[in-house]
């Protein structure tokens, strides 16, 4: 493992690393299911559009598999709020991060100001959580980025071409789990910009285009820094 960053530890993937679910999601304490439902509600009083879908977590992360199971948004979100919330077995929800290559160059996007977490944070393009999307048990990270690119920033899966899985990174204190992926467009940075705009979901305050030998913007998500290391 290296460290893009202190704490943030990183994990080389296979290309076509396998994503399994083979265990059900653990049953909750009286008293921990109560204090993840206050940190819902507290929150759903200033966001009321806050959605406890299905996300996946991981368990055990290797080059060529990770396996895990199956949760609810809602216990991602409490972590959040208060990281220890599950001791030494904490949640590591999985996400798949974009290395967003258009004609130009790299892309990459500023987290709104109103985003629950990261707020005005540079990172990869696009992004999300691995959610159950259709109902179903299989976990598809290519299909999962382009869902992110369609919903982000607007672009359409004959835009995009999903290249090799890269690395996972862990964030420290949330326990995410990261999974960059390459994403080749076919869109040059203006034409991805307009679609974001007339398309996107407002995910992002700003996009930017990297050039050689440019510093990354502050405050930048190391996730990004180490997939430009191993790109």
């Amino acid at each position: 493992m290296t460290c893009p960053a202190p704490d943030w530890p990183v994990t080389p993937l296979a290309a076509s690393v396998s994503v399994v679910a083979d265990r059900p999601m653990p049953a909750l304490s009286p008293a921990l299911a109560n204090r993840v439902q206050a940190h819902w509600d507290k929150a759903r009083e200033t966001r009321p559009s806050l959605y406890n879908g299905r996300v996946f977590c991981a368990d055990h992360i290797e080059p060529e598999r990770i396996s895990g199971h199956w949760s609810e948004y809602r216990r991602v979100f409490a972590q959040m709020q208060e990281p220890d919330l599950f001791g030494k077995a904490p949640l590591r929800p999985l996400a798949v991060v974009g290395l967003l290559k258009t004609r130009d160059g790299i892309m990459i996007g500023q987290r709104a100001q109103q985003a629950v977490y990261l707020s005005g944070w540079w990172q990869g393009t696009p992004a999300g959580n691995v959610e159950s999307r259709t109902g179903t048990e299989e976990i598809d990270l290519p299909a999962q980025l382009l869902a992110e690119a369609a919903e982000e920033l607007g672009l359409s899966a004959q835009d995009c071409r999903t290249g090799p899985c890269l690395l996972a990174c862990e964030h420290p204190q949330t326990h995410i789990m990261d999974v960059g992926i390459r994403l080749d467009v076919s869109l040059g940075f203006s034409e991805v910009l307009e679609r974001c705009q007339s398309r996107g979901n407002g995910e992002y305050a700003a996009l930017r285009l990297l050039t050689a030998g440019q510093p990354l913007p502050h405050p930048t998500v190391p996730t990004l820094s180490a997939m430009l290391e191993h790109a």
